[in-house]
């Protein structure tokens, strides 16, 4: 039995103990990172991961952090760097156990924690089906899809989350996917809960998981099988198409890659829109520049990613010995590759604490970087220009109150659970 089918289903009961919690962590230097107020504000442990170094091991979690930005990129480029251990480990974990057979060809055949040569197969099969044409097609749709969101909306004091951070990309994650409207609460719920999969020390129901990923699996694979009898300009029916000399996707990998890309595209998109509302009220200067200066949206979304992006952490396993500066991670340690600290590394941005929508080349990590970049990216980019163009139309100088933000409580993923702004 590895180590962690003990220390992970330990913490777990341990965050459920705020008391005991608090208690534990006051002796680590960074504190509960589980903590609300570290939920909150994850930058606050900056001061401590810049003092300790880029590179450091923490034994209460048994793995190596990644905090700086070079250092990110070589782990996340190195083939001694990969995934598939990961996933291994949580299968051994509960309740990751307790999930059916259905589950656990879903979990293992996610794309994220695919390594080569499967990883590279899959990849260039979805390819074929993920291409810059599907993308573009939704421009025009997008307008479409917020002015029915903008509609709906409280002209002075919206809630942004369920009203328009949470819908604006599961609409036009199904429009890509060639999901029906009928379908869009139902895939937002599925995606809600399948992502608790990518959160070991939070856990989930089993059973729910269970029946929503059994669910989920015959929608898709019946949907799929619909567009092989009657294709349509949708990605289901490109990957359901998808063909290499002869190689097709299987069912299970049909419906794992179906699934990363719902998840992806619509809980970080999701969490990035927050996190560029927020910082844009942070820094008004900075917005009331872009309102100004509408042409450099393209690099404005790339800066707001880069300050607060939405998936905090990318967790790797090392095949072989790594070596990074001064220190050598053993092979088979276990590596979490910081992506947010990363993207306010010193050493690679001037001021990175600091909003500067016209920073020269901001080059977020926020993506990933290697093998394992953001399919989706793109389509992000997109959907984060489009969305806040409109929300700044609407509602200008806007205020947050402190109040009114709540956060998702996710050690891996970021973003406001609730967002309420005031017109200004």
């Amino acid at each position: 039995m590895r180590i962690e089918a003990v220390t992970i289903p330990i913490l777990r009961q341990v965050l459920k103990r705020p008391r005991l919690s608090e208690s534990i962590f006051r002796f680590d230097s960074w504190g509960n990172p589980f903590s609300e107020e570290a939920t909150a504000d994850p930058y606050a442990l900056l001061a401590t991961l810049r003092e300790e170094g880029p590179v450091v091991y923490k034994r209460t979690y048994q793995q190596w952090f990644v905090s700086g930005y070079q250092e990110c990129r070589t782990v996340l480029s190195s083939s001694d760097a990969i995934s598939s251990p990961q996933i291994d480990m949580l299968l051994e974990v509960r309740p990751y156990t307790q999930l059916s057979p259905k589950g656990r060809s879903f979990f293992r055949n996610f794309l994220v924690g695919v390594d080569p040569p499967d990883h590279s197969r899959l990849r260039g099969l979805v390819n074929r089906a993920f291409t810059p044409r599907q993308v573009a097609r939704l421009d025009e749709r997008m307008d479409e899809i917020l002015d029915e969101l903008m509609a709906g909306l409280d002209p002075v004091a919206p809630e942004l989350v369920d009203g328009f951070t949470a819908q604006f990309p599961i609409y036009v994650i199904a429009e890509l996917l060639g999901v029906p409207a009928e379908r869009r609460d139902w895939i937002r719920s599925a995606a809600v809960q399948i992502t608790k999969l990518l959160d070991p020390f939070r856990g989930f129901d089993p059973d729910l998981m269970n029946s929503t990923l059994d669910d989920f699996h015959d929608y898709v694979v019946s949907l799929a099988n619909q567009r092989r009898a009657n294709p349509a300009d949708d990605l289901i029916t490109g990957l359901a198409l998808a063909e290499d000399e002869g190689d097709r996707l299987s069912e299970d990998e049909l419906v794992a890659i179906f699934g990363l890309i719902m998840i992806a595209g619509h809980d970080t998109t999701t969490g990035l829109l927050g996190t560029a509302l927020l910082a844009l009220a942070e820094f008004p200067e900075q917005r009331a520049w872009i309102r100004d200066n509408p042409d450099q949206w393209p690099n404005a979304v790339e800066e707001l990613i880069r300050f607060d992006t939405s998936v905090k952490s990318d967790p790797r396993s090392a095949k072989h010995d790594i070596r990074l500066g001064e220190h050598t991670i053993p092979a088979g340690a276990n590596i979490v590759a910081m992506l947010a600290m990363a993207n306010r590394d010193q050493r690679q941005f001037e001021d990175p604490d600091v909003l500067k929508l016209d920073r020269v080349d901001p080059a977020p990590i926020s993506f990933g970087h290697g093998i394992h970049y953001c399919l989706g990216a793109n389509l992000a980019r997109m959907e984060i220009r489009k969305g806040l163009e409109r929300l700044l139309d609407a509602y200008g100088d806007y205020t947050i109150n402190p109040a009114d933000v709540e956060w998702k409580q996710s050690i891996t993923l970021r973003g406001p659970s609730k967002l309420r702004i005031h017109a200004g």
